[in-house]
């Protein structure tokens, strides 16, 4: 297995044309600790807490309030979650590293995973391959400013535009490989951003992250990223709007009610109607076809709505030339990789036969 260390790999990029201005200021890796003050006054004196909303209300008036007859009665919405249910969604990651798990995994082996999961898509050392984002590369081009169409401006990538590497951590888990998301551990996901650190030529204290890095959650928060002070901060702790707070005896006055007479018992689509999972899937019931389950689970993030121009699934229009082909030919290119997709589409773990039921699947249903 050849990492980056040991190999230096020379590639000319296309700079994306397109212009970027630094602000003045920037996300705050840790807005707890941002400081904000407990409350505040307006113009007029009134004491505002830090979520807009003034303490004591003054000369505050309602003259219209509006009555929903509606309730969520009748409508199934399930049980209050337990705590263990609660935290299996609890996964999010903030810039900070709050929330990042348990874990670790080498440089050099998370190379060797980047190599099985990623590399397809993006490239051995992150350059991207077809339409898929390039990952590497682009420090010190954010400030290009291209005067033409031909006149090299910012790329963009994780090593040169990403102000955190703790949530990545977050989004790789939650929505990467493409072909099938979540199926990566928290050793593994560690591992392809250690790479992914290396590859960019990313320095943690000064120092160059080797091969034989270990890359756990104190080591990612310990990563400063070259674009960190990139990105303005959205102070959404300051109001930015004059409303009064009132709990009771708000309304002085004479009050008009106004109604809702709009129909809002039925919900398009209806409650309970099964969403798409992409994850593993058995035929429906009464489908005898072996490539519909696999096609499900692994293909129809692509096919069924034609993401990077893949033939999307029972659309006649987008497979029109490829039913004329040959089988074999069509076959050999979905194993192989096409066009922006990759080798099986990414899921490289699907056997060649299982290929053959997927794209059999998909020309029946799409002629």
């Amino acid at each position: 297995m050849f990492t980056y260390t040991k190999v230096k790999y020379i590639l000319v990029l296309l700079l994306l044309s397109s212009t970027i201005v630094f602000a003045k200021g920037h996300t705050p890796a840790n807005p707890d600790k941002y400081p904000y003050p407990s409350e505040t006054k307006d113009k007029k004196g009134n004491k505002i807490n830090v979520d807009g909303a003034i303490k004591k209300p003054k000369n505050f008036k309602v003259k219209h309030v509006y009555h929903s007859p509606y309730s969520a009665k009748g409508f199934s919405l399930g049980q209050k979650a337990t705590k263990k249910q609660s935290k299996a969604w609890n996964t999010d990651v903030r810039p900070d590293g709050k929330g990042l798990p348990k874990g670790k995994m080498s440089v050099e082996k998370g190379a060797e995973v980047y190599s099985l999961k990623c590399a397809s898509c993006h490239g051995e050392f992150g350059e991207g391959v077809g339409r898929f984002p390039i990952l590497s590369g682009g420090q010190e081009t954010l400030n290009l400013k291209p005067a033409s169409g031909g006149d090299p401006g910012p790329l963009k990538t994780f090593g040169s535009y990403m102000p955190y590497v703790a949530p990545i951590f977050w989004y790789i888990q939650t929505a990467m490989p493409l072909s099938a998301p979540k199926s990566l551990s928290n050793s593994d996901t560690y591992g392809i951003i250690g790479y992914l650190l290396q590859v960019n030529e990313i320095k943690v204290n000064d120092k160059e992250i080797e091969d034989d890095t270990i890359i756990d959650a104190k080591f990612l928060k310990a990563v400063k990223m070259p674009n960190e002070k990139g990105f303005a901060y959205n102070n959404l702790r300051v109001p930015d709007t004059k409303n009064k707070r009132c709990m009771k005896n708000c309304i002085k006055g004479k009050t008009v009610i106004n109604r809702i007479k709009v129909d809002a018992t039925t919900v398009e689509p209806e409650f309970g109607e099964e969403r798409h999972y992409y994850g593993k899937i058995e035929p429906k019931a009464g489908s005898n076809n072996p490539g519909q389950a696999k096609y499900e689970a692994s293909c129809a993030g692509c096919h069924d709505d034609g993401v990077a121009g893949a033939p999307r699934f029972g659309e006649k229009q987008d497979w029109e030339k490829i039913v004329k082909k040959d089988f074999k030919k069509v076959l050999n290119n979905a194993i192989n990789g096409i066009g922006a997709m990759p080798p099986k589409g990414g899921a490289m773990d699907l056997k060649n036969e299982e290929m053959e039921n997927i794209i059999k699947y998909m020309i029946e249903n799409s002629k």
